[in-house]
């Protein structure tokens, strides 16, 4: 969460360090800032909301001439939306001004110190301790920056991705690493730090991604990396890796949101996924293959997760265990004859990658799969796999979603393969059919789901049910339709619902139902159609999305009904997982939500 950018160059860097951090913002847009390094010190220009409502007014205003700026757009963690808590953060001497990413657990202690020698605060952020204490520290070295910068990382307490300048050594930017990703390099003549490499796509020149307790000192025309847990910073050498690896934002073209045009790329996903050579698989399948498996993802990564245990025992005959990243090592510990399958659409999700170290410290192997190359999953990994879905702008994730299920998918059934297990029907042909369905399903079922989204965007509670396979989809489907409209949305299995909160059920209370096609899950069908049997006995409105509608309900069973395309038992949650996008989707359009960047949320989640 949150974005960094900075550059230094010998050419000005004023309206590049804007148009940078824009493309960050989908990192945080509570608020933004930037510090502009001049020869008499620093000019901080400050905003609340979204850095695109401004930047256009901030550069035309005439933004003063630097060779040397810092910028920050903001998640809030400590301390409210205010201008007054928005980075960057200057030292009360002036000579510092610094941006971070990350909870700095020890400030309270730190601060209270400060202040105690006489250090007055204008934030409540945990940042602004570290813009301070590298003042007093700098002051009590002499001035040496190399002092100061060593004993007040040494000091903090938590996690950081710092971008740091100082008055007194212009031309320079200085970075830091702890749990909080940050990178380096040169890009288009300038010297640059940035908190996603996104901010500098498209660009001629290379990045370097720094690791754990690591700090980089940036200049013009030199980059230096080294550990921070000595005195002297030892250095390594640095790896640059040429910035055409990094993908672009894709623009939006004839679309109205990001969001609709992500669903609309999802069949290109799969497509993608279903072309992957046998060979990009076999060595994680053969490493899963008999050991104990588990599967890490917070959110939406979360449910794909859950999906790919059902996919793990019904395809592969393998028994996993799924935890939420969050809440994972208090669960389970893993050894070396486990193996954890991470999934995060950034590869930087803080949780999950705490739950890598701890198993890769443990001799488990790791299986990343993720769709930002160079993320720091995908470095960590023994096994990692890229998605290659294309960058996603919304903040919500959709299309990633079904990329994460279909090469989950495709484990399982190579791992099958391997000999685990039976291969449960698992054909690599049914995700190219499966594209073709989802070409359909958005091209023309669209409208049909729009109309039903629309017709009951008032309903103020929701529950969304599902069963077996289709329980991680009402899940996912629940997630997608709370983060977008603002409406309450409960998911639960349909079995679930008769312990205990089918009090809840009254004819105001509507259930979306996600239904398994009778052909392909006979048993499941059965169990939902009970389950929704027992909400219509109370006077509940069900709104059914399934793949055919047999004469076992009622012409006026269902408030409403989509009828969807249907592939396989294994491929229809994905269809399933589409349609409830598009509903979730056309019911915030509706109500007017901000659906690129819904309140309050952001797209990596890097913090606890």
């Amino acid at each position: 969460m949150c974005g960094i950018v900075a550059f230094v160059s010998s050419q000005p860097v004023q309206d590049r360090t804007v148009h940078a951090l824009e493309k960050l913002e989908y990192r945080g847009y509570d608020s933004y800032g930037f510090a502009f390094a001049g020869d008499t010190g620093f000019e901080i220009v400050r905003g609340t909301g979204p850095l695109s409502d401004d930047s256009v007014q901030l550069i035309s205003g005439g933004l003063p001439v630097v060779t040397t700026a810092i910028g920050h757009t903001r998640w809030a963690t400590h301390g409210g939306v205010t201008v007054a808590n928005a980075h960057p953060h200057r030292s009360f001497d002036g000579k510092f001004a610094v941006v971070h990413n990350g909870v700095i657990d020890n400030f309270l202690e730190l601060k209270r110190d400060l202040i105690g020698g006489g250090v007055t605060f204008s934030s409540e952020t945990d940042t602004e301790v570290i813009a301070h204490l590298l003042a007093r520290n700098y002051a009590a070295n002499g001035g040496n920056l190399n002092a100061a910068l060593f004993t007040t990382l040494a000091a903090l307490s938590g996690e950081f991705g710092l971008a740091i300048t100082c008055t007194e050594r212009p031309g320079l930017l200085v970075a830091a690493r702890r749990m909080s990703p940050i990178a380096v390099g040169h890009a288009d003549g300038a010297g640059y730090i940035c908190s996603d490499p996104i901010a500098v796509a498209g660009q001629d020149g290379w990045i370097a991604y720094l690791e754990e307790d690591e700090i980089a000192f940036v200049e013009d025309g030199q980059v230096r990396v080294g550990s921070f847990l000595t005195e002297g910073f030892p250095e390594r050498a640095v790896e640059q890796v040429p910035l055409t690896t990094v993908a672009e934002a894709s623009e939006l073209g004839h679309f109205p949101h990001y969001m609709i045009k992500e669903i609309t790329e999802t069949a290109e996903a799969v497509r993608t996924v279903a072309a992957m050579p046998t060979a990009a698989f076999a060595p994680a399948a053969a490493r899963l293959a008999g050991a104990d498996v588990a599967f890490c993802g917070a959110g939406s990564s979360h449910y794909v997760c859950m999906l790919g245990q059902y996919y793990f025992q019904q395809i592969a005959g393998q028994r996993t265990v799924c935890h939420s990243a969050d809440e994972f090592q208090g669960l389970a510990t893993l050894g070396k004859d486990s193996a954890l399958i991470a999934v995060s659409q950034s590869g930087e999700t803080y949780d999950t990658l705490r739950v890598m170290e701890a198993a890769q410290a443990n001799g488990a192997a790791l299986v990343a799969v993720n769709n930002v190359d160079g993320s720091t999953a995908q470095r960590m990994a023994d096994f990692p796999i890229l998605q290659r879905a294309g960058r996603e702008v919304c903040v919500l994730s959709t299309k990633s979603v079904i990329s994460q299920t279909a090469i989950v998918w495709r484990l399982a059934a190579e791992v099958a393969a391997a000999g685990a297990g039976a291969s449960g029907g698992a054909d690599v042909a049914d995700l190219t059919a499966l594209a073709g369905q989802l070409d359909i399903l958005v091209q023309s079922l669209s409208p049909a789901i729009k109309e039903v989204a629309e017709r009951y965007r008032w309903i103020e509670h929701w529950f969304f049910l599902g069963r077996g396979l289709h329980w991680p989809v009402a899940a996912e489907s629940a997630l997608k339709f709370k983060e977008v409209s603002y409406i309450h949305a409960e998911a639960m299995p349909a079995g679930f619902l008769k312990h205990g909160t089918i009090s809840l059920i009254d004819e105001k209370f509507f259930t979306v139902a996600f239904i398994p096609n009778a052909a392909h899950d006979p048993e499941g069908f059965a169990h939902v159609v009970s389950s929704l049997h027992e909400i219509r006995a109370r006077g509940g409105n069900i709104i059914g999305f399934g793949h055919d509608l047999p004469s076992v309900f009622a012409e006026d069973f269902f408030e409403a009904y989509v009828e969807l395309p249907s592939v396989s038992r294994f491929m229809d949650p994905m269809i399933q997982l589409v349609a409830g996008e598009l509903f979730a989707y056309h019911c915030a359009v509706k109500l007017g939500r901000n659906i690129d960047r819904p309140r309050a949320l952001a797209k990596a989640v890097t913090v606890r």
